[in-house]
């Protein structure tokens, strides 16, 4: 925790690598943040404020790429046509601490098909916390289209598509 507070850079967020020159990641804060807000939750003191920034910078990031999806439906640029595996990511730590951002919810849902099972996870998990039940079963539905189970073994898992995400931290 030490460290991380000692990484967190002057606009909030977390990058790579901390030093000069760095620059804060949506991915690196979303995961930072994540793992603060599990760390308060089982009683580790953590520096006043610092979660607060982390949330703070995931919020505007958050508001920067529903724009760039409104500027997509106004055909203007610069624009972004669909929500993506880390606008499911940032939607599912800010719903941690119980912020609701409707436009990213209804863009997370139509994209829903062309996201990750592991971002469909994080936007379920989201839906769930915000009592979204509908939109919840839909995307359970999508998620277990992968389900496998083993009655005999008494075992289950997700039989994903490989489309190269393995690389790739929804992989």
């Amino acid at each position: 925790v030490k460290r991380l507070t000692a990484m967190q850079l002057s606009d909030g967020g977390w990058g790579w690598f901390s030093g000069w020159g760095e620059q804060s990641y949506p991915h690196t804060t979303a995961v930072v943040v994540h793992g603060l807000l599990q760390a308060r939750a089982n009683d580790v003191a953590i520096v006043p404020g610092v979660v607060d920034r982390g949330i703070e910078w995931l919020k505007a990031y958050q508001k920067r790429q529903i724009e760039l999806l409104k500027n997509a439906e106004d055909e203007k640029k610069p624009a972004k046509h669909r929500a993506d595996h880390l606008d499911a990511l940032v939607y599912f730590v800010l719903a941690e601490v119980d912020f609701l951002e409707p436009a990213m919810m209804d863009y997370l849902y139509r994209d829903r098909n062309d996201l990750s099972v592991y971002a469909k996870a994080c936007f379920g998990l989201a839906l769930h916390r915000q009592k979204q039940v509908d939109k919840l079963a839909m995307i359970k539905q999508n998620i277990e289209q992968y389900l496998v189970e083993d009655d005999e073994n008494q075992t289950a898992f997700l039989k994903l598509p490989n489309n190269g995400y393995w690389w790739y931290w929804y992989g």
